[in-house]
């Protein structure tokens, strides 16, 4: 069966996205996945997934539109009508799967901006204990989207659509042992699998260019590890060209189909990674525009400008920010408040201006997002300022 060339669907994940620090080769390979895993198996200009009939197209963007305003309940509500009415169609299931994926790391607040940063303590804790309901609901969907496109191979193992199914399905899976179990072996296994499916995929269609942007991702990741360690996965079967790997990513950028905004959201990663800072700005700035209810796209914009030495464009991004969450813009009433309070902390101290600094950091505690680090943090910051400011006072 022809594959009508599909959608790789991407929730970014924030700040550093796939890229773990330099210390943490193992979980940079293992996050090779992070995101191409995080996919919902989408369909092409509009049109309902094959095998299914016409009305479930407004259904499923419905979910789709859900999903990407981080409202995981109303997109498992609607993959599951989608999933009921059509048990055996893989894409449902793995629209379903990576919807509970997606909601196991918002409870866990791995989606709040910087969740593979050298200052994230998504990987300096003790694994997160999932929620049983989700567990289960993630393992059956993945379990039967698995079954699903393999028994379809095993009759014809050029079928394009069953082939993107493998690779989406055996994606959210190593995304889930890699984010959520943390077994990082097993999470690699299941990439590498993710990405010969897709990588089948393009010889049988290389004209499908959305099916460019896992085996895109695969490449960048493994392409960016140290020397010692590409040769070692280089001996057990694993390679990676980063050149080559953001070449295909650009590629379904300028030439897939839906699956152009999924492309971007994995540059906006990649080119911040590389201090390509204009285009990483450029790219979170017209998804900012597209998805207006994530507040994670603004975020990252003023994220990038701050480090891009933008001081001013900076703060004035996360004012913006706090201004919408208390003019009850839709979608970002779980924005945190807290870590963005304390980056205006800092970089009102960094400009000298230590009253509105210390303002900040008093509204770290108590805010929505914050930690205890933060909050010790935020405390260590405001006897600072406060020292600066007695020894500014005259006599």
């Amino acid at each position: 069966m022809s594959l009508q060339c599909r959608e790789d669907r991407v929730l970014y994940c924030g700040d550093g996205g796939i890229l773990a620090t330099q210390t943490k080769h193992l979980s940079v390979a293992v996050l090779a996945v992070a995101l191409s895993g995080a996919t919902l198996q989408a369909s092409p200009a509009g049109q309902a997934a094959p095998g299914s009939g016409e009305p479930s197209r407004p259904l499923e963007q419905q979910g789709f539109q859900s999903f990407y305003s981080l409202d995981y309940d109303s997109a498992i509500a609607a993959f599951q009508k989608l999933r009921d009415a059509e048990p055996e169609n893989a894409s449902w299931q793995n629209h379903l799967a990576n919807a509970y994926l997606f909601k196991q790391l918002h409870l866990a607040k791995a989606l709040q901006g910087n969740l593979f940063g050298s200052s994230n303590l998504f990987f300096r804790v003790k694994k997160i204990q999932p929620d049983p309901a989700l567990e289960k609901g993630f393992r059956d969907a993945n379990q039967a989207a698995i079954r699903l496109c393999e028994q379809r191979l095993k009759q014809n193992r050029k079928d394009e659509e069953a082939l993107y199914a493998c690779g989406v399905a055996y994606g959210a899976r190593a995304s889930y042992q890699g984010l959520i179990e943390r077994a990082k072996l097993d999470s690699i296994s299941n990439a590498r699998k993710a990405n010969v499916y897709h990588s089948e995929l393009i010889r049988l269609n290389p004209r499908c260019y959305d099916a460019y942007l896992v085996p895109g991702l695969y490449e960048y990741v493994l392409g960016s590890l140290p020397g010692s360690l590409k040769f070692l996965l280089l001996m057990v079967g694993f390679s990676g060209d980063k050149e080559r790997g953001i070449h295909s990513i650009e590629s379904t950028a300028q030439m897939g189909e839906r699956s152009k905004q999924d492309a971007k959201i994995l540059l906006s990663v990649i080119y911040r990674r590389e201090k390509r800072y204009a285009d990483a700005r450029r790219t979170l700035e017209e998804l900012a525009q597209e998805f207006p209810r994530n507040y994670i796209f603004p975020l990252e914009v003023a994220s990038i400008n701050e480090i891009a030495g933008e001081d001013k464009e900076a703060i004035r991004g996360y004012e913006q920010v706090l201004v919408e969450m208390r003019d009850g813009k839709p979608g970002f009433a779980d924005a945190p408040a807290a870590r963005i309070h304390y980056e205006l902390g800092q970089l009102y101290f960094k400009s000298g201006n230590l009253e509105s600094a210390k303002a900040h950091f008093d509204q770290v505690p108590g805010s929505a997002g914050t930690s205890p680090e933060l909050d010790k943090q935020s405390d260590e910051m405001r006897r600072q300022i406060d020292e600066a400011l007695r020894q500014k006072q005259p006599g």
